[in-house]
């Protein structure tokens, strides 16, 4: 069985869910501590010919030891309806900008969230919806692994979960113990997302940008063009 396990992002971008696709399980590592100023609370989106930040406020003064699935969002503020007004002003022409905000709006404008993994769990299930990603989702913080810390915490999920393969990004080459799995009988299969140029409004280019970007412009292709990236083995 292959595992993979990330972050649960804001809006991620397309190598999250090419490589969430390619496992049988998918880990939600939710009991690591927050970054800050990082992907989980925020993404990019293109305005224009260049990319903006879209950020979700988050209570995290002082609390830079907090789990992510402990993290709360800031909702003095009218975040929501701004961010909607930047997704629109960015995304209003594009091809399926209808389609998605029927769909979208709700969960980011109309629903009220408590904590940052609410909102994150709730659009990265919109995303596996629309890309047909059906495999089974574990949550980090349900195994017993939370006093485990860097190669030995991977491991020991990998052993709990029963996987014989773990799908892993390629900075997992600076911290992971290889003999360690290779006793264990866990096989690494190092994931290198290849990005693919899709079509995308205006014209100019510019990778890396949150999935939104990619159903926005592409509609129903975007599956396609997810999984028909990759040249992993």
């Amino acid at each position: 069985m292959i595992i993979a396990i990330h972050q649960p992002e804001f809006l991620p971008w397309l190598g999250y869910f090419e490589k969430m696709g390619r496992a049988d399980q998918y880990v939600i590592f939710d009991h690591v501590q927050f970054k800050k100023r990082y992907f989980e609370n925020r993404n990019k989106i293109k305005t224009g010919n260049k990319w903006n930040w879209i950020t979700v406020p988050v209570k995290s003064k002082g609390n830079y030891h907090q789990a992510i699935n402990d993290i709360e969002i800031e909702n003095n503020s009218k975040w929501q309806k701004k961010m909607w007004k930047n997704i629109h002003h960015a995304y209003a022409k594009s091809p399926f900008y209808k389609e998605i905000a029927e769909s979208l709006s709700p969960i980011l404008v109309e629903q009220k969230y408590d904590k940052l993994i609410e909102l994150n769990m709730a659009c990265i299930n919109w995303f596996r919806e629309i890309l047909k990603i059906e495999n089974d989702v574990v949550y980090s913080s349900c195994l017993e692994v939370l006093n485990f810390s860097a190669s030995d915490l991977i491991l020991e999920i990998c052993c709990q979960l029963k996987a014989d393969t773990y799908l892993c990004g390629s900075s997992g080459k600076d911290y992971l113990n290889l003999v360690d799995f290779e006793n264990a009988g866990v096989r690494i299969v190092w994931h290198d997302f290849q990005h693919p140029n899709y079509k995308q409004s205006p014209t100019d280019f510019i990778p890396n940008l949150s999935t939104l970007d990619l159903v926005m412009n592409n509609g129903p292709k975007s599956r396609e063009i997810v999984f028909g990236a990759s040249g992993n083995e």
